[in-house]
């Protein structure tokens, strides 16, 4: 099993598409209970929400029952300050990025403390992304000084896309590189204003920008948005979001709320 491309500072998601045409307005929202600050899907379609005001890690059926919490403030294993990063997308591990106490935590599917691993003597400063092997030994950085038009400044977010591309969200942009750590291009340089979040998967990119959700094929070729408020007209902002088990779910102060996946909707029915 090869652990996700990590940033080094862990302040960031780890986070890691079929056609979708024009905006969706018919779609219909199905509200789910659900507190936190960010939340991954995994392959069967449970939800993984942690909660990084409360130092709180949380497992949920599909339907949205609480099946098991952990974590806690602390530094103990499998204690957190301030998480700031989820991923849980492969059924079998969830990492998380415990900011505070500068290190990614990584658990089973149920929740249960497996490793850690720590940067607190690493000698990376902020702002590059480590990778790291199934061992916690780091193959590699980039991103940083050297790394030309590559070089980042603010990365947030990052997924794993087509061909093992690593795509980062950093400040306005969204950066490429390949699995090696050579920069490639941005993606669709100029058209994001306020980028928050990105998913990527085998099947292409989302990106979170205000109000709308930018989707990308395998190709990186445009393939439609989803303006927030067609879907959810009240909800005031999206914390985070996620896609799997045939769904968007898009997390807001008011709970997760989930709609058919648009990368799943046929092209004729599409608006």
């Amino acid at each position: 099993m090869r652990m996700p491309t990590i940033p080094s500072r862990f302040a960031l998601p780890l986070v890691l598409i079929a056609l979708v045409l024009g905006r969706l307005h018919d779609v219909c929202a199905q509200t789910i209970i659900v507190q936190g600050t960010q939340i991954d899907v995994d392959l069967y379609g449970n939800i993984y929400a942690l909660d990084g005001e409360r130092n709180v890690l949380r497992l949920y059926d599909k339907k949205g029952r609480l099946i098991r919490e952990g974590g806690g403030p602390g530094w103990l294993d499998g204690q957190f300050d301030r998480p700031g990063g989820l991923w849980a997308k492969n059924g079998i591990d969830v990492f998380v990025a415990d900011y505070g106490n500068h290190r990614i935590e990584r658990f089973d599917r149920k929740l249960n403390f497996v490793s850690s691993f720590s940067t607190r003597d690493s000698d990376n400063p902020d702002g590059r992304i480590v990778k790291v092997d199934q061992t916690s030994k780091v193959e590699r950085t980039f991103g940083d000084f050297g790394a030309g038009k590559g070089r980042l400044t603010s990365p947030r977010h990052l997924g794993l896309g087509p061909k093992d591309a690593v795509y980062v969200l950093d400040d306005h942009r969204v950066a490429v590189f390949d699995a090696f750590g050579n920069y490639l291009r941005d993606l669709v340089p100029g058209i994001f204003g306020n980028p928050s979040a990105i998913f990527a998967d085998q099947n292409g990119v989302a990106v979170l920008d205000s109000e709308t959700v930018f989707f990308f094929d395998a190709d990186e070729r445009p393939a439609g948005t989803m303006a927030i408020r067609t879907v959810l007209p009240t909800v005031s902002t999206v914390r985070s979001f996620a896609l799997g088990g045939g769904s968007l779910y898009l997390l807001t102060p008011e709970g997760v709320f989930s709609v058919a996946d648009p990368r799943l909707k046929s092209p004729e029915k599409a608006h």
